[in-house]
């Protein structure tokens, strides 16, 4: 399988965001491993594995809050970080202007959600245990609904790009039906697309995420809900290692061997933007090279006359004798 060189390198930001909370919660296990897999002084049950956030609470706070507040901050900016690559086209740009939107809900939903954990670190579950469980139950909820959005908006950017893509037009004799023309269940035209596949795959991850969350909060063995808030806390680098997939595809759409075949837009303004931004530009850059070239002809032309110039004769009057 040949290594498709990517359009950009937004690709690593995902990366950069969760791989310093991989080595956090890793981190955590070793030291309370080391330390004996010892019960703290305010847990009130003998448990094991204990809560990250039982281990969060003692010397180890510091690492906890860091850590926390660079995967939020991360996670937040790589929501940003798509918005912008759709809009400059370094990425698709969205269809329609509900999967823009689908985008920002997404932005400020998980920006709640980061900094209910950011306070939950903070607000440490040794000293306010009530404060404490309200922060994760925001952090919890607001992340869910979060990816949910960005779930839907490759659900929608699928759906719209399957009407277009080179192989639905191509196996059709007609032309192609819009999204008006179609039920809000049905699916037309290339199917199984990139925007479609991801969005599977973030869907696979919410229902597992969502039957995990559950099992965490309603299992009466404090063990056995710890053992699925660990769970819930590696599951979540997953959701990043999928949203950096989509960069990478992503930055390589201007370079895709079907894109360039597609002729009709369906009428989305911003796809229709970019064409008539790139025919201005080519059309701006023929005319500038049209002006720098040297008039040949008219050259010629102005020095031929002056070689070939009829001359001037005097005409001498006549003088009539008296």
């Amino acid at each position: 399988m040949k290594f498709v060189k990517p359009g950009n390198y937004w690709f690593l930001l995902p990366w950069i965001a969760f791989i310093p909370w991989y080595g956090m919660l890793i981190t955590m296990l070793i030291c309370w491993a080391a330390q004996g897999h010892p019960i703290y002084w305010f847990m009130h049950t003998d448990q094991f594995p204990v809560f990250i956030s039982d281990i969060g609470a003692t010397n180890l706070r510091p690492l906890f809050i860091a850590c926390s507040g660079w995967q939020g901050l991360g996670y937040v900016l790589v929501v940003f970080i798509e918005f912008y690559q759709r809009h400059s086209f370094l990425m698709n740009p969205w269809f329609i202007h509900h999967e823009r939107n689908l985008i920002f809900a997404s932005f400020l939903l998980g920006l709640i959600g980061e900094l209910g954990l950011l306070f939950c670190t903070i607000w440490s579950t040794a000293l306010f245990p009530h404060v404490h469980t309200a922060m994760v139950d925001i952090f919890v909820i607001f992340m869910f609904l979060s990816i949910v959005c960005l779930t839907a908006e490759y659900f929608s950017m699928g759906r719209h790009y399957a009407l277009i893509h080179y192989k639905a037009i191509n196996n059709q004799s007609d032309s192609p039906p819009t999204v008006d023309q179609l039920k809000w269940w049905q699916w037309r035209g290339y199917v199984w697309n990139k925007f479609t596949i991801s969005g599977i795959f973030k869907t696979i991850w919410l229902v597992c995420a969502l039957v995990w969350a559950i099992s965490f909060a309603t299992l009466k063995s404090n063990s056995n809900s710890a053992r699925f808030e660990w769970l819930l806390a590696f599951w979540l680098g997953l959701i990043f290692i999928i949203i950096s997939v989509d960069f990478y595809l992503g930055s390589t759409w201007k370079r895709s061997k079907y894109w360039s075949q597609i002729s009709e837009y369906n009428g989305y303004y911003k796809y229709k933007n970019y064409s008539k931004r790139n025919f201005n530009r080519a059309d701006s850059e023929m005319t500038s090279e049209k002006s720098t070239e040297p008039n040949t002809f008219q050259n010629i032309t102005s020095d031929s006359s002056e070689v070939f110039a009829t001359p001037q004769v005097e005409v001498i009057p006549t003088v009539q004798p008296a």
